[in-house]
């Protein structure tokens, strides 16, 4: 269950394959009658690159790399004006937002360099999200959502037994709690694609959070 460098890799070079040859207005569509179809293709790219931004140089930094912690690569302020989205007034064309896609998935692989499994299984970060701080734009409580993508993880993720708002995570649940996050918005991707009679250009591999239905789209029952 452990992610690796050249897992990284093969997803990067799926996005790119599932992105190639998009028009403008084909990024762009979108359905917001829709959960899942809210953010157009461009922004489920955008919010990858953010989350990766964040979770791997600035919460994990100080860990990682405590002689030189990297600075913030973007700014993370523009974050709630956007939803969990990068500054749509710098990165909007796809290109800019592609260079901080890569720039995340680079830091992924910098996470992994030289480690051992069992760092990957020792290094820690805990984190505590306020009771009543809600993902972005809608009414879902953060620590409910965290709460609930915990039970995909045999380990290396856990919620702390005496407050519910906090959560523990090992480097090795971190990078796979970031490998399944990128891999359900890539899966969204072909959602989208489909939605406008564009057919998919990957295969995803069903696993993590897609074995939940509602994130893998209507169809076929979880493969558990």
């Amino acid at each position: 269950m452990i992610k690796t460098a050249a897992d990284f890799d093969a997803l990067l070079e799926m996005f790119r394959k599932e992105l190639e040859g998009l028009t403008d207005a084909q990024l762009d569509w979108d359905n917001p009658s829709e959960e899942w179809s809210a953010w157009s293709i461009r922004r489920q790219v955008s919010h990858v690159a953010l989350v990766y931004l964040y979770w791997i140089p600035r919460v994990w930094g100080k860990v990682l790399w405590p002689d030189d912690p990297p600075a913030d690569p973007v700014n993370f302020r523009k974050a709630n004006e956007y939803d969990r989205r990068l500054d749509e007034e710098v990165y909007w064309k796809l290109e800019d937002i592609w260079l901080k896609f890569e720039e995340g998935f680079a830091f992924m692989k910098k996470a992994l360099e030289g480690r051992s499994e069992e760092e990957l299984n020792t290094l820690t970060v805990k984190r505590t999200f306020g009771p009543d701080l809600e993902m972005g734009k809608t009414d879902l409580k953060v620590h409910t959502y965290w709460a609930y993508v915990s039970s995909f993880h045999p380990d290396g993720l856990s919620q702390d037994p005496e407050d519910e708002t906090a959560f523990i995570f090992t480097l090795a649940g971190m990078l796979r709690t970031l490998y399944w996050e990128a891999l359900t918005h890539l899966r969204t991707i072909q959602r989208l694609k489909e939605a406008q009679g564009l057919p998919p250009a990957v295969e995803i591999p069903r696993e993590g959070y897609l074995l939940d239905p509602f994130f893998w789209g209507p169809g076929e029952d979880p493969r558990f």
